[in-house]
């Protein structure tokens, strides 16, 4: 019976990598849970007192304009959950990769008091957006958010929808400053 060396090398290194394969599916599955866990029992529920039992100490979030500090992060989602009491919100689909978790997420709630920079409408708000966390030691230590604050303002009812100018014919949002005025 002729070996081939080459053949027995390569059967060592899938032997010596899959218990590494393993444990890096095995992480990128806890991470998972702890992502949704986040999502759907503290944000989902309103739990803000476990913000950070998911969350590394040394957290960012990461915004267009500037870096937060894991308080910042909680108090803006305590203004959120003050703009909109009864949000909820569902985990669509979320996909990891190394020490990276993406979720794609829809929020909906009825936005009853002033917050998140909007007044209290009473009008119903559904968003969708995309979450991406960098796990350290099995918590989040970074995330990068994008959402449509844009679509938030019209169904609250802050920007009037699009429509056609006569001159033009171009689509354009038309700002109305509804919290200035006596009626919504």
């Amino acid at each position: 019976m002729r070996r081939n060396p080459a053949a027995l090398l390569s059967l060592l290194l899938v032997v010596m990598t899959t218990p590494y394969r393993a444990q890096a599916a095995s992480e990128q599955e806890n991470n998972k849970k702890v992502a949704r866990a986040f999502f759907e029992d503290v944000i989902g529920t309103g739990k803000l007192e476990n913000y950070a039992k998911s969350h590394a100490p040394d957290f960012v979030a990461h915004g267009s304009d500037g870096d937060y500090t894991l308080a910042d992060d909680s108090a803006a989602a305590r203004d959120e959950r003050t703009a909109l009491p009864d949000v909820q919100i569902a985990v669509n689909r979320m996909v990891a990769e190394g020490d990276l978790v993406a979720v794609h997420w829809t929020a909906w709630g009825t936005n009853t008091q002033p917050g998140m920079g909007l007044p209290a409408t009473g009008k119903k708000i559904r968003v969708s957006g995309i979450t991406i966390f960098r796990f350290k030691a099995g918590k989040i230590s970074e995330e990068w958010s994008a959402w449509n604050m844009l679509s938030a303002l019209k169904q609250a009812g802050c920007i009037l929808p699009t429509r056609k100018t006569s001159r033009t014919g171009v689509s354009a949002p038309h700002y109305r400053p509804s919290f200035l005025t006596s009626s919504l």
